[in-house]
């Protein structure tokens, strides 16, 4: 891991437009490196935007696995599942993105939102446990 690390910062410092600094990357990789097991959706980190796809997947993927977050190939079709993200709390996996209801300027209406592991600029949703049904 850190010789990923190593290689893409110093890819990123040949780069002429540099947006993130080394020393950015590596308090990310602090922050998410401590991370604790996630028992309720309060305890998800809010996830900033990252340039390098690399440094995304090696910093904050593997650590929201570890840490609870359920991976793409392990959630089932039609099932809705508690998380988080910027407009809601619980999203049901359609087989390529989430979908919810979401309040905005006075109307309801449905929505869309990627897996964390299939977007790193935007917000994303971060499922860790499936919704129980009575």
């Amino acid at each position: 891991m850190e010789e990923i690390i190593r290689k893409v910062k110093e890819k990123l410092r040949n780069e002429e437009a540099k947006p993130y600094t080394d020393k950015w990357y590596d308090k990310m990789k602090e922050k998410f490196d401590g991370l604790k097991h996630f028992d309720k959706v309060t305890d998800i980190p809010e996830i900033p935007a990252f340039k390098n796809e690399d440094l995304y997947k090696e910093i904050v993927v593997k650590n929201l696995i570890r840490c609870g977050a359920i991976p793409k190939n392990d959630l089932t079709v039609g099932k809705t599942y508690l998380g988080d993200c910027r407009n809601t709390h619980e999203a049901t996996w359609n087989g390529d993105e989430f979908t919810y209801n979401r309040y905005k300027f006075g109307d309801w209406f449905e929505d869309t939102i990627n897996h964390f592991e299939d977007e790193m600029y935007y917000d994303v949703f971060i499922p860790i446990k499936e919704k129980k049904t009575i």
